[in-house]
């Protein structure tokens, strides 16, 4: 996914596959540490959802002429992907570390796409952006988690 002039299909199979590998993240963070199972089980949930939001304004707003004709230039797909294999020795900090730089790539990415999209239809950035505030939450929260891990 090195390609520069990224189509928007590339872009929701992208955002796709960020949530479900994300969901899975989370998903193996609530079974590896109990103490916060509920937090990480909701955030698994939550990429379910923004899936979902993404995917379905794709559907509802993308033609042919427009996806043949626009394209998201200049973006790098390997610069939002965060590596999230959990050793089974990963500390509860170590997590939330990968985590957070989970976040902030997602984020990112949401963020960049968003911005790169204004010139579309108002749903699409729209869409964008409520997925990256949702993920910008979720960092602080997990940040939060780690300053009370820390502690």
């Amino acid at each position: 996914m090195a390609n520069l002039n990224v189509t928007a299909s590339v872009i929701i199979s992208f955002a796709e596959e960020l949530e479900d590998s994300s969901s899975t993240f989370y998903a193996a963070l609530a079974e590896q540490f109990s103490e916060s199972k509920e937090i990480f089980l909701n955030f698994a949930k939550e990429c379910g959802k923004n899936k979902t939001s993404v995917v379905r304004t794709y559907q509802e707003t993308i033609s042919d002429a427009l996806e043949a004709g626009f394209s998201f230039e200049g973006l790098n797909l390997k610069d939002y992907k965060t590596e999230t294999t959990l050793a089974e020795d990963t500390s509860f900090s170590e997590a939330l570390d990968i985590a957070i730089k989970l976040e902030e790539n997602a984020c990112k990415f949401y963020l960049d796409v968003a911005e790169r999209s204004e010139s579309l239809l108002a749903t699409i950035p729209r869409a964008f952006s409520r997925v990256a505030k949702s993920r910008s939450n979720r960092k602080l929260k997990l940040e939060t988690l780690l300053d009370e891990s820390n502690s």
